[in-house]
């Protein structure tokens, strides 16, 4: 009887290691994985990839800050001024600033400075013998003479200027060696005399 059992058991372990194993749930699933993906034919796709698209921030350039300067008044832009006479130039005050600076540009380019502590300057015409186009600006000063802003231009015309002619043809000059007979007059300095010819009562 041991040899019966024993000869069954070996039969039977025989029988059991030649007969196909019967799979279990998990092997048919990955068998089926894998005759799926052996019975597919390669497609050609596409191939997409995706980039990190990186936003910058831009970066911020400190831009410098503009201080409204003075605004210029009188003489208005573009006007006709005679050749004789005073003109008062004037703009609007600055706060911060000490004194003002009146730059009067001339028609060949050359810059006369007034320097003032206040808003206005009364120039008298006859100082400037040339006929154009004549520029004027403000530059604003701070207490210890540092720039702190310049106005825009404003432009003036104004005709020559032709000092009237001495009857004895002999100009008599002033204490300073300024002509104060009408034959032409320096910057800053009183008009002539009016004459009779020249329309001025």
């Amino acid at each position: 009887m041991k040899e019966k059992i024993a000869i069954l058991v070996f039969v039977s372990f025989l029988l059991f290691s030649c007969a196909p194993a019967t799979p279990t749930q998990e092997d048919e699933v990955v068998e089926i994985a894998t005759e799926e993906i052996v019975n597919e034919e390669p497609v050609s796709q596409p191939v997409t990839t995706e980039e990190s698209i990186v936003t910058e921030e831009p970066t911020e350039i400190p831009t410098e800050t503009t201080i409204a300067c003075v605004t210029l008044l009188t003489p208005v832009n573009g006007v006709e001024i005679p050749p004789v006479g005073k003109v008062t130039f004037s703009w609007t005050p600055l706060d911060e600033a000490g004194k003002y600076v009146l730059n009067i540009i001339l028609p060949s380019g050359d810059i006369v400075p007034f320097e003032t502590d206040q808003i206005f300057h009364d120039q008298y015409m006859e100082a400037f013998s040339f006929g154009g186009e004549y520029q004027w600006q403000v530059v604003a000063q701070g207490k210890e003479d540092n720039e702190i802003c310049v106005s825009e231009v404003a432009k003036f015309d104004k005709s020559a200027y032709n000092p009237p002619k001495n009857n004895n043809n002999n100009e008599s000059m002033g204490d300073d060696g300024n002509s104060n007979n009408g034959g032409g007059c320096t910057i800053d300095c009183e008009p002539p005399p009016p004459t009779p010819d020249s329309g001025q009562e």
